[in-house]
């Protein structure tokens, strides 16, 4: 567009692409389905591991049973602890005068109770509501009481059977690297007083591409293909302006690093765009998070660029 800077038409680019995921059936299923998975506590979390080292996706039996697919027969549940519970306590107030009253069941019927005695019956608990209204009443909640732990059985994906998860692929990239970028950014970082490491951690998850620890230290895969080692050195570069030398909060560093990763790549050529975008969209899966960024993504990938230009 016209006055519009390469930064800027690379930004509208990562942008359009983002959003043409996020507004996709497939990643709204995703999202959908992982919705249905809960975070665990820590001691959860031990006693999953504890019960089933290899677990993957972990939901209860009628979580399963919603996303399609079965505990197969025979199978025993991880035990977990899960909060109780009671009732809250609820009882209805009329303002003006500070008059209370109680609805209970009294068999087919609901009654309404003033100071332990009944003062109302009606069909169903809607009508006793109704009438406590008329009464110029509100609903009051006593504070639930502190919750009690018991016993729940949760089984990994493993354990059942039926329809697939829906999937969203983050793919690996390959093809063609950018040996000139690839030693530059190695050179600028080395400039920087960072540390960058490619020894081999087969004790990390596979899925962890790369890493940067605060505040010099920044390590990458050496096992993946050259081009993935290369936008896995942008992305943690990118992490080390954004939250080293900027002190931009942690809340989006992800979609900072990444988009500044492609935005940096796309510059010099390296188009990393099959593999930045997916992530980007996983990572802002709220639409406004990839625009409230711009500005700072801009900031950062800016400066990269001057430095290597030096």
């Amino acid at each position: 567009e016209p006055g519009e800077t390469k930064t800027d038409a690379l930004l509208r680019k990562l942008k359009d692409g983002v959003e043409r995921i996020q507004t996709s059936d497939e990643f709204r299923n995703y999202l959908i389905a992982m919705s249905r998975f809960h975070s665990y506590s820590w001691n959860n979390q031990l006693l999953i591991m504890l019960q089933r080292p290899d677990a993957t996706h972990v939901a209860g039996f009628n979580t399963w049973k919603d996303l399609g697919r079965w505990v197969k027969k025979g199978e025993l549940g991880i035990a977990i602890f899960a909060p109780s519970f009671r009732a809250a306590d609820v009882t209805w107030m009329r303002h003006a005068d500070g008059q209370r009253w109680r609805i209970q069941r009294l068999g087919e019927e609901w009654g309404i109770y003033e100071d332990g005695h009944l003062v109302g019956r009606h069909k169903t608990k809607r009508a006793a509501e109704r009438q406590l209204r008329m009464w110029g009443a509100t609903e009051e909640r006593v504070a639930e009481a502190e919750p009690r732990f018991i016993v729940v059985h949760v089984f990994d994906i493993a354990q059942t059977e039926g329809k697939p998860l829906p999937e969203f692929a983050v793919p690996v990239l390959t093809g063609e690297v950018n040996e000139e970028l690839f030693t530059k950014l190695r050179a600028l970082m080395r400039q920087r007083g960072v540390t960058v490491s490619f020894e081999s951690r087969p004790h990390m998850d596979p899925a962890i591409k790369g890493q940067y620890s605060a505040p010099d230290q920044i390590w990458v895969r050496p096992e993946e293909p050259p081009a993935q080692q290369l936008k896995t050195l942008l992305h943690e570069a990118a992490h080390y302006y954004s939250e080293g030398v900027f002190r931009i909060p942690r809340r989006d560093a992800e979609t900072i690093a990444e988009s500044a990763a492609y935005v940096v790549g796309a510059h010099y050529g390296f188009d990393t765009g099959v593999r930045s975008f997916p992530y980007v969209a996983l990572w802002a899966q709220d639409e406004k998070a990839l625009s409230e960024n711009l500005g700072a993504i801009q900031r950062v990938s800016n400066t990269i660029l001057e430095e290597l230009e030096k």
